[in-house]
């Protein structure tokens, strides 16, 4: 059987770190995100072992595992449009919410499961423990409210299938 070579472009997508993966991917930036290290971390370099060693920076690999990955290091802040400033913050603060919480919802998932509680019920749990935050306030307006308990359910939702594999 012969082996694909993997280019830079699968590397990053391959060896991002689980948790940074699922914020990508909620925030549906990953392919975003993969180009933009490519073109201003990887792509710059023309010999083999520095395209190598701008990958591993980037991905905080230290023998062949994530060690010390930033996210906020993988992008190039001085050189982004308004614009892209803030598509890049709001994607770091959301990477930043599931390293924080990720963990806990894991937990809890385990905890409830052990305790028989279905989905449903499950999700409700990460609604009134880590996404209360998100639900409306008492002055939004009905499209807005239902908006907003729309965006927490998919993300309870997603956060669901992260817990238990579904998200690759």
């Amino acid at each position: 059987m012969v082996m694909k070579k993997q280019g830079y472009r699968e590397i990053l997508r391959d060896r991002c770190p689980k948790i940074v993966n699922y914020a990508l991917k909620w925030q549906k930036a990953k392919d975003a995100w993969i180009e933009h290290v490519y073109r201003n971390f990887i792509g710059i370099y023309v010999n083999k072992d520095d395209r190598n060693n701008a990958t591993r920076i980037a991905l905080g690999l230290k023998d062949g595992k994530t060690k010390n990955f930033n996210f906020d290091k993988t992008i190039d802040w001085d050189n982004l449009s308004h614009e892209g400033t803030i598509y890049w913050k709001r994607v770091s603060s959301w990477i930043k919410w599931f390293q924080k919480n990720f963990s806990y919802i894991e937990n809890t998932y385990e905890i409830s499961k052990k305790k028989g509680k279905d989905d449903f019920d499950i999700q409700i749990e990460f609604i009134n423990n880590y996404l209360s935050w998100l639900l409306p306030s008492s002055n939004c307006t009905k499209e807005e409210k239902e908006a907003k308990y729309q965006y927490v359910d998919n993300l309870a939702e997603f956060l669901m299938k992260c817990v238990e594999g579904n998200i690759k």
